[in-house]
């Protein structure tokens, strides 16, 4: 079974001007993602999709595929992931005669995830012929305590989101029940559901991580915890 990497890496951004190239720990952002995706041992080859000259040149420099470029403008703005990856697919099949058994999502926005992860999703996507496999936190923000919003004479009213009793037990966070979310840093899915613009199917299978390694960088305070996480993991090492 073999398996393709991509990592999708748009000049643009929203929320974190120029995230990609944006310096973490000395090196910039997505070249954590390129370190740990040429050092993992179950990825057969490892493609960039991007417009970004920049992210293209640190590409090559670690001799990681970007076999077309700029991809298209439409891929360049705010649009489902799962295109991009669309995309590349078609491009290399009908380039290469090239298709992948399973396609593994590494986001440039996931800078601590080690090479062991995705290995270990590879795995487990290979030992149990899943649909998915996703990388996952313990969720600390319990849906229990999330509210919607309702707005009335200019105030704001808000309803419990799952129509839970907030009282009691309910209160207590050591009895809510465990729950899971993607942490961004790994998904593996099986290539002909990825061409049929999915990347979750019905059997997904689930990959712990912990919550330092877990940092997903969307805003500039994202930027300043990883920022701080780095320092923190080495003063523990210096000790």
């Amino acid at each position: 079974m073999s398996v393709l990497a991509i990592i999708p890496a748009r000049k643009g951004s929203r929320r974190v001007k120029r995230k990609n190239v944006r310096l973490l720990g000395g090196k910039p952002l997505v070249c954590w993602t390129f370190e740990v995706a040429k050092q993992a041992k179950s990825l057969d080859r490892i493609i960039v999709s991007t417009d970004d000259k920049k992210v293209r040149d640190l590409a090559l420099k670690y001799n990681i595929e970007v076999p077309f470029f700029p991809r298209p403008s439409e891929l360049s703005k705010d649009v489902d992931t799962t295109l991009v990856m669309i995309h590349c697919l078609r491009y290399l099949e009908k380039k290469e005669g090239y298709k992948p058994s399973l396609v593994c999502l590494l986001q440039p926005t996931s800078p601590f995830r080690f090479p062991e992860d995705v290995d270990r999703c590879v795995k487990i996507a290979k030992k149990t012929d899943c649909d998915t496999v996703v990388s996952v936190v313990q969720a600390s923000q319990h849906p229990y305590w999330m509210f919607k919003p309702e707005e009335k004479n200019r105030q704001l009213i808000l309803k419990s989101y799952e129509g839970i009793d907030l009282s009691g037990d309910v209160l207590v966070s050591q009895n809510l029940p465990k729950l899971f979310y993607p942490n961004g840093a790994v998904y593996i899915t099986k290539t002909n559901l990825i061409l049929n613009g999915r990347i979750f199917g019905r059997d997904i299978r689930g990959y712990e991580m912990p919550k330092w390694r877990s940092i997903d960088i969307e805003e500039e305070v994202d930027l300043l915890l990883a920022e701080a996480v780095l320092k923190w993991k080495m003063k523990k090492m210096e000790r």
